[in-house]
């Protein structure tokens, strides 16, 4: 069954397994909050296409592909980072391990508690997994940072301040009284 051009915000977990389901839709970087705490490009396109299936009979399944381009902030110069994804999933939805069993191997095991689940937080759950913990450019982006602005660090000491605290204490005598 095809629905279209339309994503649908909750799962039917079960319901939408047994009908075969399949969808393809667009969001954008911005319709998920989670993703626009750490993304730069809030208005650009994330393209989803899923489809739902049932596995030993019981069990709801999805196949999914996101394809997305997300800018992050490089953690080493902090100017934008791009970074494309082509993500592919499949989930199988169980409500406890012992489940689980016997289910094919290419699945990730997913724990859920209700039979709707939110689309929005499982996107950005996917996403969020395929990102780098520490996303940083591949070049030493640092160096050539450096090189542009003409930084250099300072080779002076920074407690250079500190050596003429004791030159008025030099003066002063044993009883307190200073020399002229």
């Amino acid at each position: 069954m095809e629905l279209g051009e339309d994503p649908l915000d909750w799962l039917k977990l079960l319901k939408f397994a047994k009908k075969n389901l399949s969808v393809a839709g667009e969001f954008t970087v911005g319709d998920l909050p989670r993703l626009t705490e750490i993304a730069s490009n809030s208005s650009d396109k994330i393209k989803v296409n899923y489809s739902f299936y049932v596995e030993n009979d019981t069990i709801p399944c999805l196949d999914g592909e996101i394809s997305l381009n997300i800018y992050l902030t490089c953690q080493r110069c902090l100017e934008a980072l791009p970074l494309s994804l082509e993500l592919d999933f499949s989930l199988a939805f169980v409500k406890n391990e012992n489940q689980a069993e016997g289910l094919s191997e290419h699945l990730e095991i997913y724990l859920f508690e209700d039979e709707e689940q939110s689309l929005i937080d499982l996107i950005s759950d996917e996403i969020l997994l395929s990102i780098p913990m520490v996303p940083k450019h591949d070049i030493d982006c640092l160096s050539s940072f450096r090189e542009n602005n003409n930084y250099e660090q300072g080779k002076e000491n920074p407690f250079a301040v500190l050596k003429n605290i004791n030159k008025p204490m030099r003066a002063r005598s044993k009883n307190g009284s200073t020399k002229k």
